[in-house]
């Protein structure tokens, strides 16, 4: 099977609530105004990419338990394709925005590379979580995510080369946590000097990017009213793999990327976010 990007690695059944006044303390209770349930994770980047016009598949185990007979559905219904022998357990994460940040409680299960359907993939990138991309064959066009649990696993393990990554996306705070160094410059410039291109994503304050040269982007962000921010990493890295098949230079990527994020959030509704390509009119789009 032929398509443009596979992502590889577990989509998350998200309960997202959202109006919360604040992030509730031990033994509060605080009212959301509603919740939204959605696939999350891996299934962001499959959809957003479905958005920007290319057929993107997720490839990993699908769980036969409660949880994953629903986040197939969720899966299925939003358009996107996902391929994977069975499983006993599917990845859970509360999403709790307020304050224009958001807090999460996640169960997952240890990160699963099913290689045997990979195998019957031909793809012109591959997405993956981080720990997971020793295992896969290899490709030129890798591009590694993270997330907190994919952090914590990996703190003072870091890869001796990340070499075999067209480059590694991750936010600020994973930046930081990964090397120790409390800089996002000095964070970046740890990791890409591992070998690959480092893409940061710091909120409101734009994207950094830093190559294994030494190069260094700064972007800034554009203005967006974003209520909930659920999600943001996963539409920056699918616009930024869109830019990078079009051939785009690092800039344009990052500038790219960023504002696909913001636009998309902007609009966000009750199921999955990401502006159809049509509806994101850009400057660089032509």
């Amino acid at each position: 099977m032929s398509i443009d990007v596979v992502c590889v690695g577990d989509p998350f059944l998200d309960l997202i609530f959202r109006g919360l006044p604040a992030l509730p303390v031990p033994g509060e209770e605080q009212l959301a105004t509603s919740l939204v349930i959605v696939p999350g994770g891996i299934a962001n980047v499959a959809y957003a990419l479905g958005r920007l016009g290319l057929q993107a598949v997720i490839c990993a185990p699908i769980g036969r338990d409660p949880a994953g007979r629903l986040l197939a559905e969720l899966v299925a219904d939003a358009g996107i394709v996902w391929l994977g022998r069975d499983a006993d357990a599917t990845p859970v994460s509360v999403a709790l925005p307020a304050d224009g940040d958001r807090a999460f409680v996640t169960m997952s299960p240890p990160p699963r590379v099913d290689i045997e359907t990979l195998a019957t993939l031909s793809a012109r990138a591959i997405v993956v979580d981080l720990p997971s991309a020793a295992l896969l064959p290899a490709h030129p066009r890798v591009y590694a995510v993270v997330g907190d649990p994919e952090v914590r696993a990996l703190v003072g393990r870091l890869p001796s080369s990340l070499g075999a990554l067209r480059a590694l996306i991750l936010n600020e705070r994973e930046a930081c946590a990964l090397t120790g160094r409390p800089d996002v410059h000095a964070a970046a410039g740890q990791l890409a000097a591992i070998g690959t291109t480092v893409v940061v994503t710091r909120g409101s304050q734009g994207v950094t990017a830093i190559e294994p040269d030494g190069r260094t982007l700064d972007v800034v962000a554009p203005l967006a009213d974003v209520a909930d921010s659920t999600g943001a990493g996963d539409l920056f890295a699918a616009a930024y793999v869109w830019a990078d098949l079009a051939e785009r230079p690092l800039e344009e990527r990052l500038q790219l990327a960023t504002r696909y994020a913001s636009r998309s959030l902007e609009r966000a509704t009750d199921r999955q976010k990401g502006l159809a390509l049509e509806h994101f009119t850009d400057p660089l789009i032509r």
